[in-house]
């Protein structure tokens, strides 16, 4: 039996946030109280506030910072793992990313039979 792990998303793509939500609430996941954040900062904010099991983050978002900083503020302060997700395929922008070890890097779409394998390895859900 799956553990409700908690999920973070941050995607400033309402349309994608909500389909990622709605994919892993069918699946068993829990999502952060509030539902996807848009920006890098409210990203920060929550992550230390809620500290969920995983955040799923978006690297080109609205706001000040993009997602790759947004996680290296969150990584300063806690242990939390990170995958990425982008709609841009840049390989600068994929070394930046990768250089703070990320649970994962995708290109999207992402679709949750992508997602789960390293979502269960996190060691957050039991039974699997």
């Amino acid at each position: 039996m799956k553990k409700a792990i908690q999920i973070l998303i941050v995607e400033d793509e309402a349309m994608v946030a909500m389909c990622i939500e709605m994919e892993l609430k069918l699946a068993g996941y829990e999502i952060c109280q509030g539902g996807a954040v848009a920006t890098g900062e409210e990203a920060v904010t929550i992550a230390q506030r809620e500290s969920p099991e995983l955040i799923l983050m978006d690297i080109r978002l609205a706001g000040n910072i993009d997602g790759i900083e947004a996680a290296r503020q969150i990584q300063a302060c806690t242990t939390i793992p990170i995958i990425f997700m982008t709609g841009y395929p840049d390989k600068t922008v994929e070394d930046r990313a990768t250089q703070l070890n990320p649970l994962g890097y995708f290109v999207k779409p992402v679709r949750l039979l992508m997602l789960q394998p390293l979502i269960d390895s996190t060691g957050c859900v039991e039974g699997t």
